[in-house]
């Protein structure tokens, strides 16, 4: 029993969360601006596009979706106008070619964009 628990505990420790490896956390407004503003990000047949001005442009299933967006304490925070009016603060990192997202402060689905198609 002991050998088990042992066994178990190192193999927990060794895998970690399989989300996060290799991205890392997006923790400045720059560092999203340089990163994401004005590039078209892909998941699946959906696309965003986050613009300097604060506005931001989804096409979700052949629709499109205004909306605006923010940086709020380290966190991207998007409000989409006709499709879920509630705020929603996402939790952004980057492996050097996908964006993670996680929405609800990082407590929330976890989704992956793409840079190209």
């Amino acid at each position: 029993m002991t050998r088990f628990l042992l066994f178990t505990l190192v193999l927990v420790s060794l895998t970690g969360p399989v989300s996060a490896q290799g991205f890392t956390r997006i923790e400045s407004e720059s560092q999203f601006v340089e990163l994401v503003v004005g590039k078209t990000l892909y998941l699946g047949d959906t696309t965003a596009l986050a613009l300097a001005d604060g506005r931001l442009i989804v096409v979700f299933k052949g629709k499109e979706i205004t909306g605006s967006w923010a940086w709020k304490d380290g966190y991207f925070c998007r409000v989409l106008q006709s499709y879920s009016t509630k705020e929603d603060c996402q939790l952004w990192e980057y492996d050097g070619e996908d964006f993670q997202v996680t929405r609800d402060k990082g407590a929330g689905k976890v989704f992956l964009y793409t840079l190209e198609p």
